[in-house]
């Protein structure tokens, strides 16, 4: 993502786990696999590319099925179109891949805006605003984002958050596989402080609430940037048509309000 300015400030959140039972539940990521929805009226399927580990946006549970806020988005849009949902679970630079390679007809696991991607991709309309959430353990002070230029800052590989740290001359970057490794990486004292967007961030806190933390905001309501996309391989216009469509109808039954509030603000799951 690309942010800004600073729209909020440090908020106490209630507390994570504890150091030595954090480091035994750890994030897997599941073997590349398929999992199919399907509703005996479909005749057409549609392949979709979600990544495992971007609780709340989408990630894996107890039965190894795929859930959360863009899991059921893309599946009732998709069902209400009269086609059957095939998600491919993959790695998150596998995910990108696999629209490239027209293995998928979408990828939705929290991708956010960027030129870049416009360039590679088709890109859907932003559908939820996703501002960056930068976590720190009650004790350290972070009040804008210089602050984290002599700190160890935490992400996940491949995040367009790096840009974030290059702007800001932050240089003491550590990225792992997958933002929950970034977390566990804060707990054990191994970073100062990590990014992602500001739901998964919260997610965690409220999974994990045995330590106090804070979250800072980092967004602009105005920057593309700070909102979420569902990509699709140049050429699917088809699919990103239905994918407006079918987001701009729910915003207008209040059905995405509604989903925000299950997935963002009531559910509380730990990431798997």
């Amino acid at each position: 993502m690309r942010y800004t300015s600073f729209l909020g400030q440090g908020v106490m959140i209630g507390a994570i786990c504890m150091t030595g039972l954090l480091s035994a539940c750890g994030d897997k990521e599941p073997a590349t696999q398929n999992i199919v929805n399907t509703d005996n009226t479909n005749t057409k399927t549609i392949k979709v590319a979600v990544n495992s580990g971007m609780s709340p946006f989408a990630y894996i549970d107890e039965k190894g099925n795929p859930i959360g806020f863009d899991v059921e988005l893309i599946t009732h849009i998709a069902q209400k179109n009269g086609y059957a949902v095939k998600f491919n679970v993959l790695p998150w630079q596998e995910m990108f891949k696999s629209v490239e390679q027209e293995t998928s007809d979408l990828a939705i696991s929290s991708i956010s805006y960027s030129t870049e991607r416009e360039g590679k991709y088709l890109l859907s309309n932003p559908y939820v605003y996703m501002p960056a959430g930068i976590l720190s353990l009650d004790g350290t002070t972070i009040n804008s984002i210089s602050d984290l230029k002599p700190m160890r800052l935490g992400m996940q590989d491949g995040a367009i958050f790096m840009d974030i740290a290059k702007e800001n001359g932050i240089e003491q970057v550590m990225t792992k596989e997958k933002i929950f490794l970034s977390f566990q990486d804060l707990i054990n004292g191994k970073v100062d402080a990590i990014i992602s967007d500001k739901q998964i961030i919260q997610h965690l806190t409220k999974s994990y609430p045995e330590y106090k933390t804070n979250i800072l905001e980092y967004g602009d309501a105005s920057n593309k940037g700070s909102y979420a996309v569902a990509i699709a391989p140049k050429g699917k216009t088809q699919v990103i048509e239905m994918f407006n469509q079918g987001v701009a109808e729910m915003k207008i039954s209040g059905e995405l309000a509604q989903l925000e509030t299950k997935w963002f603000e009531n559910n509380g799951n730990k990431p798997n």
